[in-house]
């Protein structure tokens, strides 16, 4: 039955982020890591949960109050699938490394042709998915499952035997026993409905399944997916890799209303500033620089003033570009309207290791920059944050004149 795997040609690695979207917001604020976990909270119910939460039995689709009364100490969050993007872009940027041949399957897994990588890396097929599993974990600090096999189900299965952080091989010397201890509904492809109608035919697990005749499948009137799966877990290539490599990252924006609606003309340019400082943070984190700024403030009658900042080289610092942005809040604001929210979209990137100065880059000034961007970050503070602070106890009567106005404009 699998004599034929032997000269398969090709082999298929799958990565599988374990619970993506609890992790990388554990990766994002490391305080939170190793702690229970679920985002969903603005729906109301558990859409991701970390291992952590698991153990205490939490599960999807939970209501936020069970999942409180089963871990009081779980932390409950909102859903940033910003951020979740910008993650699965540079864990498919990493994948690259290994294969030019890349199929992102969802946002937290995808499909990679190890076929002729082993000579170019030098490396075995185990040693890839030690390597590309070890990259993922030190860029991201985010954990993944990775399976190699002869074909796209084979790999699924095998990503799955050994989660989390697990790196599992099917090959023609271990398939067997393997595919006798997969459930048929655990093999990808097969959903509720058919795996309840091959149990009543006595197929339980993939390995029953594979041991039928076609002729069974076809007589018992089994769809052209599921007989396609039949041939894949034998470890036939019925399913392509199909290659569709996403731009990494096309802008950031951030805005929030505010309430009462206000016209204080540093109350709103530090609120503007704290949504730039803030998207260029997301965008330092993932070695983005930008060359173009969009800014808005909406009024209390929901019209938007705009405009936007096109900047003569790429850039991860606002305080780079304070006379462009302060120019740009100048053609935009009016005393005449009361506001209501602020934002701000930074685009048109690039990864930080392709940027090179100007003659006219002041390279010291932007050393200086760094080090002092990372002081603040290191404590979990940003510029942003601790004007917008200044501003709105000054818009309610009290505290000092904003920081930004003294000290950099």
């Amino acid at each position: 039955m699998f004599t034929s795997r032997a000269s398969q040609p090709r082999s298929i690695l799958h990565i599988d982020a374990d619970a993506f979207f609890a992790s990388v917001v554990q990766a994002n604020d490391p305080k939170l890591m190793g702690k229970p976990l679920v985002v969903g909270r603005e729906r109301g119910i558990a859409v991701a949960i970390s291992y952590e939460a698991r153990a205490f039995g939490v599960h999807r689709g939970m209501l936020m109050h069970e999942v409180k009364r089963a871990c009081p100490s779980c932390v409950c969050v909102d859903s940033d699938f910003e951020l979740f993007g910008h993650y699965s872009s540079r864990m498919f940027e990493i994948a690259h490394r290994y294969s030019p041949t890349v199929e992102e399957y969802s946002i937290d897994e995808g499909f990679l042709d190890l076929a002729g990588m082993r000579r170019p890396l030098r490396m075995s097929y185990e040693q890839i998915a030690r390597h590309l599993q070890a990259a993922v974990k030190s860029e991201l600090n985010i954990g993944v499952s990775v399976g190699v096999s002869l074909t796209k189900s084979l790999a699924k299965i095998a990503s799955s035997r050994n989660k989390p952080a697990g790196i599992s091989l099917i090959s023609p010397q271990n398939i067997e026993p393997i595919l006798q201890e997969t459930d048929i509904h655990d093999v990808w492809g097969i959903g509720r409905q058919t795996a309840a109608y091959l149990r009543q035919l006595g197929i339980s697990n993939a390995h029953e399944l594979v041991s039928q005749p076609e002729q069974f499948l076809l007589r018992n009137r089994l769809s052209k997916p599921t007989i396609q799966i039949w041939h894949e877990l034998q470890g036939r290539q019925m399913f392509d890799i199909t290659p569709n490599s996403k731009q990494a990252c096309k802008s950031i924006s951030r805005t929030q209303t505010f309430t009462p609606a206000s016209n204080n003309k540093d109350f709103l340019f530090c609120r503007l500033l704290y949504h730039i400082e803030d998207a260029f943070t997301r965008a330092r984190a993932f070695g983005y620089s930008a060359s173009k700024l969009y800014i808005f403030i909406k009024t209390s009658k929901f019209q938007y003033r705009s405009t936007e900042i096109n900047l003569p080289q790429q850039t991860s610092y606002p305080l780079l570009i304070r006379q462009q942005m302060h120019a740009a809040f100048e053609r935009i604001y009016s005393s005449k309207h009361l506001y209501r929210s602020a934002g701000a979209t930074i685009t048109n990137f690039q990864k930080n290791t392709h940027t090179q100065n100007s003659l006219f880059t002041d390279a010291h000034k932007i050393e200086k920059l760094k080090k002092i961007y990372s002081l603040f970050e290191g404590r979990n503070l940003d510029f942003g944050t601790l004007l917008w602070d200044q501003a709105r106890a000054k818009s309610r009567g009290g505290g000092k004149r904003p920081l930004i106005k003294a000290r950099f404009f």
